[in-house]
């Protein structure tokens, strides 16, 4: 009967496993190598800045014809073969991912990087005496309790380039996560599910190409996956746009529906629009005073929450009902949310009577 153990492994014993033919890579339940270098780079870059990667799982078996012990990997193949090959010296760490360490193989990196890489620590699963029945009866009870992927996990399993580093960057920053956290936009589980991930990349969209689908996002992950030249200066038009919404409304969208996400969007791109200005936008406009901003934020929650609301308000009604991440419902809540930002108070006063005149 199989008998499972967890455990860690220093790379430097994979790789003393594998030089003495004691690493079964591909054991016939295994899959073939499917990563790209571009994957593998990403990889190797993930150990050399000591970050967790998933755990390894082994099977150790004594081989009839070897005579000896061996580790047959079951879960995990594709990370090893990409870490024994960086140390080889048959992959390079891209400059894409590692700037300053990128361009070289395992003998290129400084002393210390090279010890680090070789102590780094995997956490493994390892089966003995197990059957091949029982190896996939436990893989069958692991995967009944793994969730169906969001399909930002999925582009970010398949997407290693510009764009994705550019949108994770700027998820994971400080500015970030204290905007989440203090406005109430995402949940930690909505975090750890990658939700605030896709929603920086559909802002990033919008600055890039002007208001868009929802379902464009894997498109520009595409498009700007190898090259993305304009990836500076739309990551600070997102700071700029983050940072004025955090630090002057934070409160007014804790409070009100603004920190749903599908309001969230359209005030982050109004913002963006008015601020540095966005493909096919109204351009960029000075934003009123943000007491006003406020009130008019803190009207327009109220008047949408009526069980009744104006008719004046009709088309903003719909245009947050049903298909929400849509152009034309995304158009019409930009031309009353840039509005909101930036028309004077007797414009804005004259607008919001004729919107939620009972006529």
């Amino acid at each position: 009967m199989a008998t499972f153990h967890r455990t860690t492994y220093r790379i430097a014993e994979f790789l003393r496993w594998d030089e003495k033919d004691q690493l079964i890579l591909q054991p016939k339940f295994q899959r073939r190598l499917v990563w790209e270098d571009v994957a593998r780079s990403y990889l190797i870059d993930t150990i050399v800045r000591n970050y967790p990667m998933p755990k390894i799982y082994l099977r150790r078996v004594a081989h009839p014809k070897k005579r000896q012990m061996v580790h047959e990997v079951v879960d995990g193949q594709q990370r090893l073969q990409a870490i024994i090959d960086f140390h080889k010296g048959k992959l390079i760490l891209s400059k894409d991912h590692n700037s300053e360490l990128g361009g070289v193989a395992f003998d290129g990196l400084p002393d210390p990087i090279q010890r680090a890489f070789l102590e780094y620590e995997i956490s493994t699963e390892v089966m003995e005496d197990a059957t091949d029945p029982e190896v996939w009866k436990m893989f069958e009870r692991l995967n009944q309790y793994t969730l169906t992927l969001t399909k930002q996990e999925k582009l970010n399993a398949e997407y290693f380039g510009y764009f994705k580093q550019t949108a994770y960057g700027l998820a994971s920053e400080q500015l970030s996560l204290d905007a989440w956290r203090n406005m109430s936009v995402f949940s930690n589980r909505q975090i750890a599910r990658m939700i605030e991930v896709e929603f920086t990349s559909d802002v990033l969209v919008a600055i890039l190409e002007g208001i868009s689908d929802i379902t464009y996002i894997p498109t520009a992950y595409h498009k700007y996956d190898k090259e993305f030249s304009r990836r500076n200066e739309v990551a600070e038009a997102f700071r700029k746009t983050l940072s004025y919404v955090a630090t002057e409304l934070s409160e007014a969208v804790r409070r009100t529906k603004f920190r749903n996400r599908t309001w969230f969007y359209s005030l982050m791109v109004a913002v963006a629009d008015a601020e540095v200005g966005i493909p096919n936008g109204k351009g960029v406009r000075r934003l009123c005073p943000k007491e006003s901003i406020k009130k008019r934020m803190a009207e327009m929650d109220a008047t949408l929450r009526m069980e009744q609301p104006p008719p004046g308000m009709a088309s903003l009604v719909d245009a947050f009902s049903g298909a929400t991440s849509h152009i034309p419902q995304r158009r019409v809540r930009h031309d009353h949310f840039y509005a909101m930002l930036t028309l004077s108070e007797s414009t804005w006063h004259e607008r919001w009577r004729e919107m939620t005149s009972p006529d």
